[in-house]
């Protein structure tokens, strides 16, 4: 399950359960609404529910939901839990214009507010 939400100049993305291919397209299409209506933005990516393994077919999901929007986004805050999902934050970085960090669970007010930085 997939829901982007909208805080100001901030897209909320979490991501709960297991990522479809279904999913995927639904995010892009939410992402890209947002970004119509607010511009530039910055994306908070919530990964702390999310049940997806570390598996090459994942990191491609999460990638193409980066990467897909990396021109108008300018930072990316992720909050996770795995190991691997702080190592995908890095590989993701040199192929998005935006700056990434990860975050862990209990930062999410500190995510917000380099976010708004």
């Amino acid at each position: 399950m997939l829901s982007v939400d909208q805080r100001g100049k901030i897209l909320v993305v979490t991501l709960r359960g297991e990522l479809k291919k279904e999913h995927l397209a639904e995010s892009d299409r939410l992402v890209d609404e947002k970004l119509d209506e607010t511009g530039n933005a910055n994306v908070l990516l919530d990964l702390r529910n999310y049940d997806g393994s570390p598996d090459l077919s994942t990191a491609w999901r999460e990638f193409r939901l980066v990467a897909n929007h990396g021109d108008r986004v300018e930072k990316i805050a992720v909050i996770g839990l795995l190991d691997w999902q702080k190592l995908a934050t890095l590989l993701v970085s040199p192929f998005t214009k935006a700056t990434e960090r990860f975050f862990e669970p209990d930062e999410v007010q500190e995510a917000l507010a380099w976010l708004r930085e």
